[in-house]
């Protein structure tokens, strides 16, 4: 891999926050409601009360990548014609897919006469 593609990945990878989910979700505000489900599907949940409606997304995000950890190793070994030997190391340890659990989001939005008004959102995975 070139350097210029690592160096896009990263870049890639670090512009996934909270800010960049609210820019996304902003976009929504002050649209009609047909448009916000268009964009994001049918809703999880709904609730209606005093001439306000909340929608309500729960959405799963895995985890961007590997998880690196530290970790501490023994290791037994036989240095050719009878020889033998002992060690002890450190290193990083990678985990390859389904070390860690997805992170949820939930993201509330208001409704008034058909126009989405604004949102909440919680969760670590409200990242975008």
């Amino acid at each position: 891999m070139s350097r210029l593609a690592a160096l896009a990945l990263l870049g890639a990878c670090a512009s996934r926050t909270p800010e960049a989910f609210d820019q996304r979700m902003t976009t929504f505000v002050g649209r009609p409601e047909t448009e916000l489900v268009a964009g994001l599907g049918v809703p999880s949940r709904t609730y209606e009360a005093d001439g306000r409606r909340l929608l309500q997304w729960d959405f799963l995000q895995q985890n961007p990548g590997p998880a690196i950890y530290p970790s501490i190793g023994l290791g037994f070994g036989s240095f050719g014609w009878g020889g033998s030997g002992v060690g002890v190391g450190t290193g990083l340890g990678v985990g390859l897919g389904g070390a860690s659990p997805p992170r949820g989001c939930s993201v509330v939005f208001e409704v008034r006469e058909g126009l989405v008004q604004g949102f909440n959102r919680n969760g670590p995975g409200c990242v975008a």
